[in-house]
């Protein structure tokens, strides 16, 4: 049985979601725009400069990853989603 990851996104009216498989990797992104998520795609597979806090709110460390290496860097390459590919991310809304 696979260890998954859901988050819901959505684009305008377009509901979806991103599923990643923390055994394979495997990022899977379901949005009805195809334009759309391809570009999910190709941002979740192009390495990313990832900025994290680490003791404080100013204190950042950058790194160079790729969002599928494990779910810390996937969440944190989520997290700047928008800015990219304006669909976002909704993290309290279940995934059904």
């Amino acid at each position: 049985m696979s260890n998954l990851f859901q988050v819901a996104i959505h684009y305008d009216s377009d509901n979806g979601f991103i599923e990643y498989d923390c055994d394979s990797k495997q990022i899977k992104v379901q949005l009805e725009d195809a334009a759309k998520r391809r570009e999910v795609e190709a941002y979740l597979s192009t390495p990313q400069v990832i900025r994290a806090a680490q003791h404080t709110l100013v204190d950042f460390t950058e790194w160079r990853a790729v969002p599928n290496e494990d779910v810390r860097t996937l969440q944190l390459a989520l997290a700047r989603l928008w800015v990219t590919t304006g669909v976002h991310v909704d993290w309290s809304r279940p995934v059904a």
